[in-house]
């Protein structure tokens, strides 16, 4: 009997993604991957896998704004996270060169978050659906004019060299993963909570909601908005806190939450994860 959690991720071997799967459970496993965040959601909706991993936001460039939005319209509930530090490499195939490579290939995170660079060498940059991705891309092209952008791990796989190593704009460059479940579920370690709310459409609304939570005495971690998309110039907000579920005062927020906001949708309470202590 085959008792080994199956779990979907976004990308293919040697993707950010992949390895933070590794990190997170392991070894020991079963997984398939999938080539949109979308497909990832509805395997775990599905109930066709355990668990399913998906990109979040960068210390850098920001929120996977798709991943927000899919997580409001779904059915899944996030569960666990981890964070990896993400170094970006231009990798191409053997005989390639930095003065070679005209065109670059990458997730359109990755090539925002190694802009200088690119931009500083001139390369023209398409984005792909993955890093490993354009790894994979790269090496059935054969082509010396043209480069990915991705991990040290990628490039061993797919047998290409790195070229130019840690080009990240920025250091400490760190990508958040969110552990995607059918069910929610939480335990008395959980000490951060994920939710979404909108606010009605009058002055005062968003410092009043927010004042909720300092009322009773709530960490905020993350506060960012986005624009409602069935009604056009309204936003809804995505919002990290220090907590349990299980805690008065988180109990009394979210009560008060549910009256003040039209719309309120708690992702999930799990352990926060923090690379740099």
């Amino acid at each position: 009997m085959n008792n080994k959690l199956k779990i979907a991720y976004q990308g293919v071997p040697g993707s950010y993604s992949y390895q933070a799967m590794h990190e997170y459970f392991g070894s020991d496993i079963e997984f398939e991957n999938k080539e949109f965040f979308s497909e990832v959601f509805k395997e775990v909706e599905d109930g066709n896998v355990d668990f399913g991993i998906v990109p979040f936001e960068n210390s850098t460039t920001g929120g996977i704004y798709e991943v927000f939005d899919l997580l409001v319209s779904s059915s899944c509930s996030i569960v666990g996270e981890r964070c990896i530090e993400v170094k970006h490499n231009l990798m191409g195939i053997p005989g390639a060169t930095l003065e070679s490579i005209k065109t670059v290939y990458s997730h359109q995170q990755a090539i925002d978050q190694c802009s200088k660079f690119i931009r500083e060498n001139g390369f023209q940059s398409i984005p792909t659906t993955n890093t490993a991705v354009s790894a994979q891309l790269i090496k059935e092209m054969q082509d010396i004019n043209s480069g990915s952008i991705g991990s040290e791990y990628a490039a061993s796989l797919y047998g290409l060299k790195i070229i130019k190593s840690d080009i990240n704009n920025f250091f400490n460059n760190i990508t958040k993963f969110i552990i995607l479940s059918k069910k929610m579920s939480w335990d008395m370690d959980s000490d951060k909570i994920s939710m979404y709310f909108t606010t009605v459409h009058k002055p005062g609304a968003l410092y009043h909601t927010l004042g909720t939570f300092a009322k009773n005495g709530i960490n905020m971690l993350k506060l960012i908005s986005r624009p409602t998309r069935d009604t056009p110039w309204e936003y809804s907000y995505f919002v990290d806190i220090e907590g349990n579920l299980d805690h008065p005062d988180v109990k009394k927020t979210l009560e008060e939450l549910e009256v003040s906001c039209p719309h309120l949708k708690v992702f999930g309470n799990y352990k926060a994860h923090n690379i740099l202590g």
